[in-house]
């Protein structure tokens, strides 16, 4: 062979490794964008389910068990399925995401035990505005988490009690999440 011939070969062959480089290129990108509009259509579902009103009826034991479920329990109010069971519930049928309704002051609807624990983030914004749909005005929590979601979702804030250490006895809330205040917030279109 040649030396012209070699060179021709080793061009070939270049050429060939940067189109199977390419070639790799775009189906890493083909599979990045599958996955992303994946991702969209999981989050879709249940959005739409929220906006339909696909709640379903559960029982409390059943709605304690999906709230449960959090990775975040200490921010979360221990209510006993006998509580639950005086409370309207909403989980969303095929997922683990819900809140309840407690009486508050005899006739407002307090929004407690709000959950999302199927693993599809961005949902927050809907439950709050079928929370609010059904009746929902008052709601607490604990200063920095969640202040964001509820602020923008028209819940003003009309009282605050510092951190009482009287409940958290064990400290285990303080060494994960620090002292934090408990927010009581209001809608603004509650009287």
């Amino acid at each position: 062979m040649d030396l012209i011939n070699i060179g021709y070969e080793v061009l070939k062959e270049n050429e060939i490794k940067k189109y199977q480089i390419r070639l790799s290129n775009n189906l890493r990108l083909e599979q990045i964008f599958i996955l992303s509009e994946q991702i969209e259509d999981d989050r879709s579902i249940p959005i739409k389910l929220i906006q339909d009103d696909q709640w379903e009826n559960h029982n409390p034991k059943e709605f304690k068990i999906a709230l449960e479920k959090s990775k975040h329990p200490g921010m979360l109010t221990n209510y006993s399925v006998g509580e639950f069971d005086k409370m309207k519930l909403f989980k969303l049928k095929g997922y683990d995401i819900g809140f309840a309704l407690k009486n508050f002051n005899g006739k407002d609807q307090e929004i407690v035990a709000v959950f999302n624990n199927s693993g599809i983030g961005g949902l927050g914004k809907f439950i709050m505005q079928s929370a609010i749909k059904h009746g929902g005005c008052y709601l607490d929590h604990f200063d920095g988490f969640l202040t964001d979601l509820y602020t923008s979702n028209g819940f003003v804030e009309y009282n605050r009690e510092p951190f009482n250490n009287e409940y958290d006895p064990d400290s285990n809330f303080r060494s994960k999440y620090g002292e934090r205040d408990i927010i009581y917030r209001k809608h603004k279109n509650c009287q």
